[in-house]
């Protein structure tokens, strides 16, 4: 796995004409259910569009000018946080930085913001690339989750 300052790639704001690309990421049932806690895959054809809220800032992740990772920032008001959310690497680029590289720019924008004191992440599935992705990102597990099985990472905003 590459360190992700040396990853080349610039975070941009996600915009629809990127959603039928985003979605075919979710390339098999293991990714649908951990990014999505789907269970009927394929997922929908309108999936990324259903992410869209007005309390969630969606980005791109691109390099040479394509989209290779896609995530979003979950406000979070009650407790001065923002929750990553949706980590989605392009197929043919995982394992290869990009989601460290994801994951630090969504948490560098989130920490940036006045009155925000941690990014939390919750990771709902077992999977040992996405722990160490988070865990090299300096998250550190925090806690169980209280209403389905999984972990609660958490990073201090300095």
């Amino acid at each position: 796995m590459a360190n992700p300052l040396e990853v080349k790639a610039d975070l941009i704001p996600y915009s629809e004409e990127y959603g039928e690309y985003v979605r075919k990421w979710i390339d098999c049932e293991e990714t649908f259910q951990f990014v999505c806690r789907g269970k009927d895959f394929p997922p929908p054809e309108n999936i990324i569009k259903t992410w869209q809220r007005s309390t969630v800032k969606s980005y791109l992740l691109i390099d040479s000018g394509k989209p290779v990772a896609y995530g979003e920032l979950w406000r979070r008001e009650e407790e001065m946080a923002f929750e990553l959310g949706h980590i989605l690497v392009e197929p043919y680029k995982r394992s290869q930085g990009y989601g460290s590289k994801l994951v630090e720019l969504l948490y560098q924008r989130a920490a940036s913001r006045p009155g925000i004191a941690k990014v939390v992440i919750k990771l709902f599935h077992e999977d040992p690339i996405a722990l160490a992705c988070f865990m090299k990102n300096k998250f550190e597990i925090a806690s169980t989750t209280s209403y389905t099985s999984g972990l609660r990472m958490i990073r201090f905003v300095k």
